[in-house]
């Protein structure tokens, strides 16, 4: 199942002839991915605008019990906006690094052409990507 942005940005260019194949696998660790990376908007009075999305980590605290509910809270929001991953759950992980102590990596299963597959996704930090 695709959803409406993977249906956009996947169109398949007029000479081609075929929408190019569709990868369940990472299209949810991409929906995981753009949750984490949005900040849910707020409006004046506290009217609350648009819920998707997490706050930043780095405004959790710095402790395990702090990244522990910033993952409650990520669990949430996977079960809400990424339905296509069954059982979801974390773990972190201890990287032995001062600045980035721990790697939260999302657990759970996707079905591929009617077959459950598991899903594994550690989600990257941004001095990984450099």
């Amino acid at each position: 199942m695709r959803f409406l942005m993977e249906r956009l940005v996947n169109r398949s260019e007029p000479d081609m002839g075929q929408a190019p194949p569709f990868d369940p696998i990472g299209a949810v660790a991409a929906q995981i991915q753009r949750i984490v990376e949005c900040r849910p908007y707020v409006g004046l009075g506290g009217a609350r605008v648009c819920e998707f999305g997490m706050p930043p980590i780095v405004d959790t605290g710095i402790g395990l019990p702090d990244h522990e509910r910033f993952g409650a809270r990520l669990l949430e929001a996977i079960a809400r906006f990424e339905p296509r991953l069954r059982a979801p759950r974390l773990e972190w992980l201890a990287t032995g690094r001062a600045l980035k102590p721990y790697a939260l990596v999302v657990h759970g299963t996707v079905q591929v052409e009617d077959q459950p597959s598991t899903f594994r996704f550690e989600l990257p930090c941004p001095d990984d990507l450099a």
